[in-house]
């Protein structure tokens, strides 16, 4: 009983935001999103060698947003539009060809959970795309440890860093699709 408590309270404090990209011509398409609760939304972007050519934050939280794109002075290729919305991702593919756009499917992904007491780093991170997840460490010096954390769906590891000086650290959690960072003093 305990477990499905836990359970309901994590997947109810996760934001399940709508996207929904649909072509209104070869040139333009709606962008639409949806969330239950206002919140601020990011939507950007990006060539697939991660260059942002569009980057918008709505000025105050909010539950709905809609706005007709004109892509026409984007080069033929593949982008990836992405809407961050909390610690919640959602990202589509899309290209711009001679036949016009080319929408594909949503994926949705979370940030990681980092938290630091103790001396301990946790970490905990749902690795949808099941490629290698790696954490880094680093202080003003540089690289102080890193750590192959698997290709696990769910990922939940500890660290002790109580061996570590005092001072500024950067925990970077790296996935195939993604890098996250965290900062923490001792």
């Amino acid at each position: 009983m305990m477990v499905l408590v836990a359970f309901v309270a994590i997947t109810n404090a996760v934001e399940r935001p709508k996207l929904n990209v649909v072509p209104v011509n070869s040139d333009m398409a709606i962008v639409a999103v949806s969330n239950e609760k206002p919140a601020y939304f990011e939507i950007s972007i990006e060539t697939l060698s991660g260059e942002t050519v569009y980057y918008r934050q709505t000025n105050e939280p909010v539950t709905d947003y809609n706005k007709i794109y004109d892509f026409s002075n984007l080069s033929k290729g593949n982008y990836v539009l992405s809407l961050k919305v909390n610690d919640t991702r959602i990202s589509n593919e899309f290209v711009v060809s001679a036949d016009g756009l080319k929408v594909g499917q949503n994926k949705m992904t979370f940030d990681p959970w980092f938290a630091f007491s103790d001396n301990r780093l946790k970490v905990s991170f749902l690795n949808f795309d099941q490629g290698n997840v790696e954490l880094y460490l680093y202080n003003d010096e540089g690289l102080v440890y890193q750590s192959r954390l698997g290709r696990d769906f769910s990922i939940t590891k500890g660290f002790d860093l109580s061996k570590l000086g005092k001072g500024s650290y950067k925990a970077v959690l790296s996935s195939a699709s993604n890098e996250f960072t965290y900062h923490l003093s001792k």
